[in-house]
């Protein structure tokens, strides 16, 4: 009878097992490197480690960092972006705004698919759904043809004004369909059917480049295992905070590109609640990032809208993480004006830390902590033995002899940066909202989260400190935490004193047979639903 319930949570330096076995209610723990070319590999080599029997899970979760890591990458299929006349330029234009206003040097980065890669076609539907001009038919299929020859993979359908009226959309996917059969494609009225062409647009565009990467992984990820003796379904971690089946993951892959970063807010709220408070502060700080989340009565805090690079919003509800270059792996370095500098470059996993020997020659987090004896030379279970004589060699060179140090003076400075960093990230998510972080608790995890969260919370009065048990597997703790959960919208346009509650009505009856025929796909049974209802006005 199968009673493990199994997590698997990718980072950016180690890949995290958490198994939990329901007949003894007992949880036990592993981890490997990870394998950034190809992260499925650490996904099975960590089932092998724990010596699990696939037949004997129930469930496998798992939370991964492949969306993420293909849109900061960039490595995309050949995708193309199909758009109304006289609208190519709206993911370039965006709404004109920059990271930085006053560097005028700083350019926001380029869209995910070129301008060469974007073509239009004559149609035209208004703001109401009415009929401007049709789609033109010919245009439309010669178009195909063209993306034919080019040999394009994936192809993002944008139309103007499609969310009120999704017939021209589904009409071009058709002709696309049969001109490409093998092609992923993409629409916006099935993507996010809501107003405001950016963000409506780039989240298309972000999931139709992300689609065929994203397919692949699942797919021969789930015939592993499936090989390997499981029998359920996989279950893959999104960004608003649940986990759906492979087959929707399929549809929308853009609702990944925050899976793993969800997993450790999720497990920091899971933690707050069971030590007793209500307001808390995850710091989830591996070997790349730290990633920062708020949990404010009991609730974290959710955004619709977000981004992996700025100017290319993603418009899907997530749990808000502020994620800053701070890890085990963080690099420290003396900048152009000789000032000590922590980040956010990473040796991440390949070459790794100085000490890990395998070709790392900069200070990173890892070796200041080694040197200074805060952490031991036994890593992952014993798999990996941390050498403290590179560890010197290489704050020595980068760091102490530059700036006149001794190698301890030197080592503690590249802690104190990274921590001031962390710092001033935790006052962004809380005493810019008008939080005071004295009224929190600090919840420390991650690979490297309980060597720096006492120094953290003191550097902001947090009077209390948390670091849950087995702390570096604490966001694939995170992944078991999840219900399967799915985030539908629908746009309904009106004036507030003259809507028609029957309508809005109707739309939220349409929506919760959606949702309903989702669960019902994914095998929730009828009593186990639930539905949750909201409106997002604008004045």
């Amino acid at each position: 009878m199968a009673n493990l319930r199994v997590a698997v949570d990718v980072g950016g330096t180690f890949t995290d097992i958490c198994i939990f076995d329901e007949s003894t209610q007992s949880m036990r723990v592993t981890k490997v490197p990870s394998t950034p070319d190809n992260p499925m590999t650490a996904v099975l080599n960590g089932v092998r480690r724990a010596d699990i029997d696939l037949s004997d899970v129930e469930l496998f979760s798992h939370g991964t960092t492949v969306a993420t890591n293909a849109l900061i990458t960039r490595r995309f299929p050949k995708a193309a972006m199909v758009t109304t006349k006289g609208f190519r330029d709206v993911i370039e234009i965006r709404d004109g705004t920059k990271d930085d206003l006053w560097d005028a040097y700083s350019d926001v980065s380029e869209p995910y698919i070129r301008r060469r890669d974007r073509f239009e076609v004559p149609e035209r539907i208004d703001f109401s759904g009415n009929v401007v001009s049709p789609l033109d038919e010919d245009t439309a299929r010669d178009l195909g043809r063209l993306l034919r020859k080019r040999e394009v993979d994936t192809i993002a359908v944008c139309f103007i004004n499609s969310y009120a009226n999704p017939t021209h959309e589904l009409r071009m996917r058709e002709i696309l369909a049969e001109e490409l059969p093998e092609a992923s494609i993409s629409t916006s009225a099935e993507i996010l059917p809501e107003i405001f062409e950016l963000g409506r647009f780039n989240t298309t565009v972000a999931n139709a480049v992300l689609g065929p990467l994203v397919s692949g992984y699942v797919e021969n990820l789930d015939r592993s295992l499936t090989a390997d003796g499981y029998t359920g379904e996989l279950l893959l971690l999104h960004s608003g905070g649940g986990s759906m089946t492979s087959e929707v993951v399929k549809r929308f892959p853009v609702r990944l590109a925050a899976s793993g970063i969800a997993a450790g807010a999720i497990a920091a709220q899971h933690v707050a609640e069971q030590c007793g408070f209500t307001n808390a502060v995850g710091l989830d700080m591996g070997g790349t990032s730290t990633d920062i989340s708020l949990i404010a009565d009991g609730e974290l805090r959710e955004t619709n809208e977000w981004q992996v690079e700025y100017g290319h919003p993603i418009v899907f509800p997530s749990i808000e993480v502020l994620t800053i270059g701070a890890g085990g792996g963080s690099l420290a370095h003396i900048d152009i004006a000789g000032s000590l500098r922590n980040g956010p470059q990473s040796a991440g996993a390949d070459p790794g830390p100085a000490c890990y020997r395998r070709g790392g020659t900069e200070p990173t987090n890892t070796d200041a902590n080694l040197w200074l004896g805060r952490l031991g030379t036994d890593l992952a279970d014993g798999e990996m033995t941390l050498d403290r004589t590179s560890s010197k060699a290489a704050i020595e060179s980068t760091i102490a002899t530059p700036l006149g140090l001794d190698t301890d003076t030197a080592a503690d400075s590249i802690i104190k940066v990274a921590n001031a960093n962390m710092a001033d990230a935790v006052r962004l998510v809380s005493i810019r909202r008008g939080l005071d972080p004295r009224d929190f608790a600090l919840i420390a995890f991650g690979g490297a989260g309980a060597l720096h969260g006492a120094d953290v919370a003191k550097e902001l009065d947090i009077p209390t400190v948390i670091v849950p048990p087995n702390p570096g597997v604490t966001s694939a703790l995170g992944c078991l935490l999840v219900d399967i959960q799915h985030d539908l919208s629908q746009m309904y346009t009106g004036a507030a004193d003259a809507a028609d509650a029957d309508a809005v009505e109707e739309h939220f009856r349409e929506l919760e047979l959606e949702g309903r025929e989702r669960l019902r796909h994914e095998k929730v049974v009828e009593e186990d639903s639930v539905f949750q209802r909201g409106i997002s006005m604008r004045y």
